[in-house]
C-alpha cells in the first residue's frame, strides 16, 4: 500500500507501525582491509552476527530476515512481515571511531541468497545446484557477487559465469574479462579492487540485462588456493563515511524523497567500500528506521 501522504506516515509511525534496528560490526582481527576494494560485512562479528556461510558446497542457500541461512540469523532484523502494508526505509546513520574507516561507502543490499564451497583449486566448470526462489520478480535489480569465504591464493584467475537474466534467458555470459585479485582475504569481493578487469561490487551483465534470476555455473581460468561464495543480492541505498566519529545519515523522506522498499524477508547487510587502508580491529555502529503503511 504504502503512505498516502506525509499525514499518514506520521500517523502510522506514530501508531507502532515502526521499528529502529542498532547494529555494529568489527573487521577481522587478522585481516586488514586495502584500499580500494569492496567486501562483504556479513561474515564480521557483532549485532546481527556473523554469517558463517553454512550449506552444501555448490547448493543454492536462500537467506531471510528470521531464518538467515538456516544456520546464522544474520540478517539485520527490521520487523518481520507485514503484507499487505509496504515496509520502507526512512533513515540510515553509520560512524567508526577509527580514523583509517574514513573514506568509504557502506552499501545496504537484500542478500537474497548464495552458493557456497565454490574452489578456486580447479580449472573445471562447477555445476551450481538449485533454484532460486528470489523475492524480485524474475530477479529485477538482482546482482552477483563472489565473496572469499577461505583467503584465496597468490595467483589471479578470469571468471566465466554462465547466469540466467529476467526474461528468463539461460546461458547468459559477463560481457567483458573480469579478473580476481591475488590473495584476497576473507570477505573480500574478490573481482574487485584497482587492478585491470577488476569490477565491484557487482560481477557485470551482458548488455540489456536487468538481474539475475539464476547462475547455472561457475569457472575459474586457473587454479590457486581459497575457498568462495557466489551471491544473490539486491542493492537497496549507499551511504558515504567520510568523517571519523562522525555520524553520517540519510534521511530518505526529506534528505531524498526515496522511501526504499524493504520486501518481506530481506536479508538486510552490508557490503563496504574501503577508500582508505582499514586496520584490523575496525568497529562500525549504525542504526536503520524502518516505518509501514
Amino acid at each position: 500500500m504504502g503512505f498516502s501522504s506525509i499525514d499518514d506516515l506520521v500517523s502510522e509511525v506514530t501508531g507502532g507501525k515502526f521499528i529502529r534496528a542498532d547494529w555494529n560490526k568489527i573487521t577481522l582481527a587478522a585481516s586488514a582491509y586495502t584500499i580500494g576494494r569492496w567486501y562483504d560485512m556479513s561474515n564480521l562479528a557483532g549485532t546481527p552476527i556473523a554469517n558463517a556461510w553454512a550449506g552444501t558446497s555448490l547448493a543454492y542457500t536462500a537467506c531471510a530476515e528470521t531464518t538467515g541461512n538456516g544456520t546464522q540469523i544474520f540478517g539485520i532484523p527490521h520487523g518481520g512481515a507485514v503484507s499487505t502494508d509496504t515496509k520502507h526505509l526512512l533513515n540510515a546513520s553509520v560512524i567508526s571511531a577509527v580514523a583509517t574507516a574514513v573514506p568509504s561507502q557502506l552499501m545496504l543490499v537484500d542478500m537474497c541468497g548464495y552458493w557456497p564451497g565454490i574452489n578456486n583449486n580447479t580449472t573445471s566448470p562447477q555445476t551450481l545446484t538449485g533454484t532460486p526462489s528470489l523475492r524480485y520478480t524474475n530477479g529485477a535489480g538482482v546482482r552477483a557477487y563472489l565473496v572469499q569465504t577461505v583467503a584465496a591464493g597468490a595467483a589471479t584467475q578470469n571468471i566465466t559465469l554462465s547466469y540466467t537474466n529476467t526474461v528468463p534467458t539461460s546461458g547468459r555470459s559477463l560481457p567483458v574479462t573480469v579478473t580476481t585479485t591475488a590473495s584476497g582475504i576473507i570477505g573480500h569481493i574478490t573481482h574487485s579492487g584497482v587492478a585491470a578487469n577488476n569490477y565491484g561490487p557487482f560481477l557485470p551483465l551482458a548488455a540489456g540485462d536487468l538481474g539475475v534470476s539464476n547462475v547455472a555455473s561457475i569457472t575459474f581460468s586457473a587454479a590457486t588456493t581459497g575457498t568462495a561464495a557466489l551471491v544473490l543480492a539486491k542493492p537497496i541505498m549507499s551511504i558515504p563515511l567520510p568523517i571519523v566519529s562522525v555520524s553520517s545519515e540519510r534521511d530518505f523522506l526529506n534528505q531524498l524523497p526515496s522511501l526504499p522498499r524493504i520486501v518481506d524477508g530481506a536479508n538486510l547487510t552490508w557490503l563496504y567500500f574501503a577508500g582508505a587502508a582499514t586496520a584490523t580491529n575496525t568497529n562500525f555502529y549504525g542504526s536503520l528506521e524502518f516505518g509501514w503503511g
